[in-house]
């Protein structure tokens, strides 16, 4: 009789213990779910900041390169700060929910190459900044991309 009760009682906590862990793997899975879906958005939300900042400097330093008078390049200039806080603001939100300060670091450098859009001296030399910038954002987003491919940090042996 003790070797049932024994066993009864293995049977019981087995069944508990299976229990309590798979509830905790579907917590930690919908947790997970959660942070990806969090990361998704906020990866293209930089994606498209940083795009819609390129595209404000280079309207801004085309009208200067075309002589457009000040009156008219104001709203381009406006657009273009607003462009670049949140561009700083998506990569600040990138950089929390990634944790990777080289994916932060590539993805500054991106955003700070758009600035040198400034420096053009002609339609010439703003096409070439403007392609280096592509290029530059092209293997940031490649980096931020990587990043949600990567396996969770916080793997379990029962998952």
């Amino acid at each position: 009789m003790d070797a049932t009760i024994a066993v009864a009682a293995m049977g019981f906590l087995a069944t508990l213990s299976g229990a309590w862990l798979a509830g905790r793997g579907q917590r930690e899975a919908v947790r997970d779910e959660r942070i990806l879906d969090a990361k998704l958005t906020t990866f293209g939300e930089c994606s498209a900041s940083l795009y819609e900042y390129h595209r404000a400097t280079f309207n801004r330093v085309k009208a200067r390169l075309d002589d457009l008078p000040e009156a008219d390049r104001v709203p381009l200039r406006q657009e273009a700060y607003r462009a670049n806080t949140r561009s700083r603001s998506a990569i600040g939100q990138v950089a929390i929910l990634s944790g990777d300060e080289a994916l932060r670091g590539c993805l500054e450098s991106a955003r700070s190459s758009v600035g040198r859009l400034n420096g053009a001296s002609d339609d010439q030399h703003l096409s070439r900044l403007s392609k280096d910038v592509h290029e530059l954002l092209n293997e940031a987003l490649g980096k931020a991309s990587s990043d949600l491919t990567r396996r969770s940090r916080n793997f379990r042996w029962w998952r």
